[in-house]
């Protein structure tokens, strides 16, 4: 065990600075990796009136907005390209994703290429806001049973704003709580029957949630299911929210209760909470960011974007092959600019930091030492990041 251990962590280091010497070259030279992660909303639809996402306001005032989604056929297409040979996660997100009753035809078509298109996928991501109880329960388990012996593990996350009514209030849903709740207890039976399934809470922290914090974690670790606990951000395009900037952003006490919660010492081995944890307290983000590189963010209406943040679109799929959008002007004039501009320089999305933890490999590699070798399992292996070790 202990030879097996050693070896784990001599390939991991070894995994890690290769890694970092390869993005630093394309950085170098503005070139593009092949994306390993892809995040690909769903829909915009939501039936969540969420007070910090304006996804659902802009939803409502398109007729029909449905028939401007893609479709499974073109999702099956565009994730059939050379392009994405490389993948080894795939989120698929929305709007609410169980909105569209074609969700498991889709996610069961995608696993269907992984053999001759993607064989390193090891996960496929989805989140939701967990309102509709019945329909998730049953999808879930229908995707499942699909991924059997497909060596693809399902991810489900779902919202978790706050303990009972606060909740409500941030969903702009009465009953929002209790419907999280039935849908949350029905992912943890369906978690004791299926080995490759891991089920998450995801948080977005507002000045009306901070008191709450300690119990999501709780709550979450009672159900031994892992916890994304992260402040708001304001976007122009993914949340269309940026006009809520004002009321909603954390207030210097607020994020002063935050740096005193992510210092748990339930925390400690989070690669994520270690970043946030750093940024908050320097004012510094310690981390380099691979978006455009081994990312990219495809809109429910097929348009691109180097980071789920940014507002300006590189280009459409419906227009343009997925191929020469990687590889176009807009996308090498982006790659010159990621982490570089403000937005950049003070992001700690999770996603973000998810995605560049392996790629980057030199911060990731520092946070493993400062572990240890006794402890940094249970980084490696808790947050998912073994998978992007193996070829």
């Amino acid at each position: 065990m202990k030879k097996d251990k050693k070896d784990i962590f001599t390939r991991t280091v070894v995994r890690l600075l290769t890694g970092a010497i390869r993005f630093r070259r394309a950085r170098l030279n503005a070139k593009p990796l092949r994306p390993e992660v892809v995040s690909l909303a769903l829909t915009i639809r939501c039936n969540s009136h969420c007070i910090m996402c304006n996804m659902w306001r802009q939803a409502s005032k398109v007729p029909d907005i449905d028939r401007l989604e893609l479709t499974r056929d073109e999702i099956i297409s565009l994730l059939s390209k050379p392009l994405f040979s490389g993948l080894v996660e795939l989120d698929l997100t929305g709007g609410e994703p169980h909105l569209r009753d074609d969700l498991v035809d889709i996610v069961l078509n995608i696993a269907s290429l992984k053999k001759d298109n993607f064989p390193r996928l090891r996960s496929i991501v989805i989140t939701s806001n967990g309102l509709l109880p019945e329909r998730i329960v049953s999808n879930y388990r229908a995707i499942l049973e699909g991924l059997k012996d497909t060596g693809i593990d399902l991810v489900s996350v779902a919202s978790l704003d706050g303990i009972g009514e606060v909740h409500d209030r941030i969903r702009g849903t009465k009953g929002a709580y209790e419907l999280a709740m039935q849908t949350l207890e029905g992912l943890s039976e369906l978690k004791k029957e299926y080995r490759d399934y891991y089920v998450g809470v995801k948080t977005t922290v507002l000045p009306r949630n901070i008191d709450s914090l300690d119990a999501i974690l709780e709550y979450a670790e009672s159900k031994d299911f892992f916890h994304i606990i992260s402040p708001v951000f304001f976007t122009e395009a993914r949340f269309r929210n940026s006009d809520k900037r004002e009321s909603l952003k954390l207030s210097p006490a607020d994020r002063d209760k935050l740096l005193q919660f992510y210092r748990n010492d339930a925390l400690d081995t989070s690669y994520f909470y270690s970043r946030i944890r750093d940024y908050l307290a320097t004012g510094e983000k310690s981390w380099s960011c691979t978006a455009a590189y081994n990312y990219l963010f495809i809109d429910y209406d097929g348009s691109v974007y180097p980071c789920e943040l940014l507002s300006e679109s590189i280009g459409n799929v419906r227009e343009k092959a997925i191929e020469d959008i990687w590889k176009s002007k807009a996308a090498k004039e982006w790659r010159d600019k990621i982490d570089r501009i403000d937005m950049c320089r003070a992001c700690i999305e999770p996603g973000a930091v998810r995605y560049s933890a392996c790629a980057e490999g030199l911060s990731y590699l520092g946070f493993l030492r400062d572990l240890g070798r006794k402890r940094y399992l249970d980084s490696l292996s808790g947050e998912g990041f073994i998978k992007y070790m193996q070829e």
